[in-house]
């Protein structure tokens, strides 16, 4: 490869929070830049687009991650204290330094002509808006969760592209955020086609190779250094050395660059190009032929490696096609990023499949070097990518300068200078959560690194128990609960008040699906199987207590018209709950599931899930389910004329909503479409 192989522009620009005080833009550069940006209020005069530019202040923090990766945060402060509101900004970034100066029009970005403009319309740049504070208010959002690149079906991220370019300039309907809900990225499901691109193409963003023998030692030894940056050759490490629990880990990420690339990969164009400019994207026959991958079966017999041939080359082959339109799909997800404030949350993927799932995992992870070591470059590259710009200041000068000492570390050959405070930093951050500046305001749930884990298993749901002695978990815990609270109420939100809850898991479940997960637990857990990581046992719903003590905690918050949105499942439907506590009370909730964006898990089982689901909802008359908590925590079925008789903690009363026809579940591609108002709520799965 050549000595400078990537443009200056990496990713971006992405618009991240926008509110009438400021404005955070996020993008990735490859070398150092001054940047400085120009905001103008767009009015339309007849068929005539005037832009008066708006006096504004630029202060730019940036990190330096590798040689070759500068990640940069930018935010813009009107000098009058207040964009205008309900009004089309469009904005312009101007990056510096000795040896060359430039905009967004100069990279060709806002030409109509170039495929890869950021642009809509006839507009002459990119654009976002601020709603104003008022009491009747209609909101509109885009949502959703699980994006694998080499999922089935067809990117619904682009079809978000699809949306703004309809609605560019006409802010009714326009989608204010793009609220993204978990799993940006699958670390633990790579596809084979791209594991070279992503293993090369990272270190040459960080300059340099990871130590991971100074991590473990057993790296440095044969058969795992050989296999260890080959196709298929990661699965054992991961199982024996990180003690991971996935089961597509064979191309897993591990090291920053590889996490920072993967991103890189999903949101720009840009490393695309490069792979093709570098030929690093082979077809299997050479691929092979060059010894890219790890062979199981090496001293096998013929018939045997034969075997093992035709099994990777058919899966090879196969992503081939399943990343096929992965590149294109980039250049409208740029534009969707460049125009729509986007605020994300993970979930396990974007670290690893299960993360956290119960104490036992967290422990044996935590007590290997090299599960720690991954999880923390997961959490690195999480913090650059998607947590800093959600809420900046969430992350203290303290933290931004113990990150850029690690990473100067990493990047001038000396890994273990700064490596433990480091990893601590990064197992012990919080908050993750945050509170969003839309109207009306959202709150992201943190529902995985601050759990709180059962002693005994009794404690769970549907009346059956778990044999496993580590207990589904409760998926906040008693500390998030207080900061979120905190948090909320430094935001403006009050007691009453409209909002939204984003929990990456559905508070409120699919009932048919769990229950029938629950119903067979018993009989796999006594075949020995490890039912919690194959079937993901840590919904809501499977820890009673849990569950309880958010209710208890969203009584306590009181708003108005609550909505959870949230994907995780791979399946999307919308359901209106009425909670009754032991005081007569009552809660109505809507929770609207949009998941996944790409990642189809049940192929030809999607339209036999809809048929059951109908047929089930049809034989409860009147498709009301009934249940209840008891004050062990447990949650049992009930009927209507036995309901209100139990003795109970809360009862609920629950109606799946039909998405189209007969069907109350969706199992394609999906990207949902809020529109919240101060009367209504009303969502459509787009795909």
């Amino acid at each position: 490869m050549s000595t400078d192989i990537f443009p200056a522009l990496l990713a971006g620009p992405m618009i991240r929070r926008v509110e009438p005080s400021k404005a955070i833009i996020w993008v990735a550069t490859s070398r150092e830049f001054e940047i400085a940006a120009d905001v103008y209020e767009i009015i339309q005069k007849g068929e005539i687009d005037c832009y008066s530019k708006k006096c504004s202040i630029t202060e730019t923090e940036t990190i330096q991650f590798g040689i070759n990766l500068y990640i940069h945060l930018i935010k813009i402060t009107p000098t009058s204290n207040s964009f205008p509101t309900n009004q089309l900004i469009g904005y312009n970034l101007y990056f510096q330094n000795q040896q060359e100066s430039f905009d967004l029009e100069d990279l060709g970005l806002l030409a109509h002509s170039n495929p890869s403009k950021i642009v809509y319309d006839t507009l002459k740049l990119p654009t976002f808006f601020i709603p104003d504070e008022a009491s009747e208010f209609t909101a509109n959002f885009l949502f959703g969760s699980c994006r694998k690149q080499h999922g089935e079906g067809k990117d619904m991220l682009a079809l978000g592209d699809r949306v703004i370019e309809e609605y560019n300039r006409d802010l009714n309907n326009r989608p204010g955020a793009l609220f993204l809900m978990g799993d940006q990225i699958y670390a633990d499901n790579v596809a084979d086609p791209l594991f070279r691109p992503i293993n090369k193409l990272g270190r040459r963003l960080m300059g340099v190779q990871e130590s991971l023998p100074s991590i473990d030692k057993r790296l440095a030894n044969n058969p795992f250094s050989t296999s260890l940056n080959r196709i298929n050759g990661r699965k054992e490490i991961m199982k024996d050395f990180a003690k991971f629990s996935s089961r597509n880990a064979s191309n897993h990420l591990i090291e920053f660059g590889e996490f920072t690339a993967m991103y890189l990969f999903s949101w720009s164009p840009v490393l695309w190009e490069v792979s093709q400019e570098e030929n690093l994207f082979e077809s299997f026959e050479e691929a092979y032929k060059r010894e890219r991958f790890y062979l199981k079966l090496s001293r096998g017999t013929d018939k045997l490696k034969q075997l093992e041939k035709a099994q990777l080359q058919m899966r090879y082959i196969e992503q081939e096609k399943l990343i096929a339109d992965c590149h294109s799909a980039t250049y409208k997800i740029r534009r969707l990023f460049a125009n729509t404030p986007t605020y994300m949350i993970f979930d396990d993927h974007d670290m690893t499949d299960d993360w956290n799932i119960n104490a036992y995992w967290k422990t044996k992870v935590q007590e290997s070097p090299l599960g720690k070591h991954i999880i923390a470059n997961g959490l690195s590259a999480y913090f650059a990518f998607q947590g800093w710009g959600n809420e900046p200041e969430n992350f203290s000068s303290e933290f931004t300068c113990k990150i850029t000492k690690y990473f100067r570390g990493l990047h001038s050959g000396q890994m273990m200078a700064n490596y433990e405070e480091w990893i601590n930093l990064l197992w012990n951050h919080q908050p993750w959560h945050f509170v969003t500046p839309t109207i009306p305001k959202a709150v992201f749930l943190d529902t995985r690194t601050l759990r709180a884990y059962e002693d005994q298993p009794k404690i769970t749901s549907f009346e059956q128990p778990f044999e496993d002695s580590s207990p589904p978990p409760q998926l906040i815990n008693e500390q998030e609960y207080k900061e979120l609270t905190k948090q909320l109420k430094e935001s403006g939100w009050k007691r009453g008040d409209f909002l939204i809850i984003v929990s990456p898991t559905p508070v409120i479940g699919f009932d048919l699906i769990e229950k029938w997960i629950v119903q067979f637990l018993p009989i796999l857990e006594k075949l020995g199987a490890h039912v919690q990581t194959i079937f993901d046992v840590e919904a809501w719903r499977y820890n009673g207590k849990g569950l309880t003590n958010f209710l208890k905690q969203l009584t306590e918050w009181c708003p108005k018209n609550p909505v959870i949105l949230s994907g995780d499942v791979h399946y999307s439907f919308s359901v209106s709950s009425r909670f009754t506590f032991t005081d007569r009370n009552e809660m109505d909730i809507k929770q609207i599931t949009s998941s996944p964006i790409k990642n189809m898990s049940f192929k030809n089982l999607g339209m036999l899930m809809k048929v059951t689901a109908a047929l089930s909802q049809a034989l409860q008359q009147t498709g009301t389910i009934y249940r209840y908590c008891d004050s062990s925590y447990l949650i049992h079925d009930a009927d209507k004329d036995s309901f209100s008789e139990k003795d109970f903690i809360w009862e609920e009363q629950l109606l799946y909503e039909q998405i189209a026809g007969t069907s109350i579940i969706e199992t394609d591609n999906t990207l949902g479409y809020l529109s919240y108002s101060t009367n209504r709520v009303e969502n459509k799965f787009l795909k």
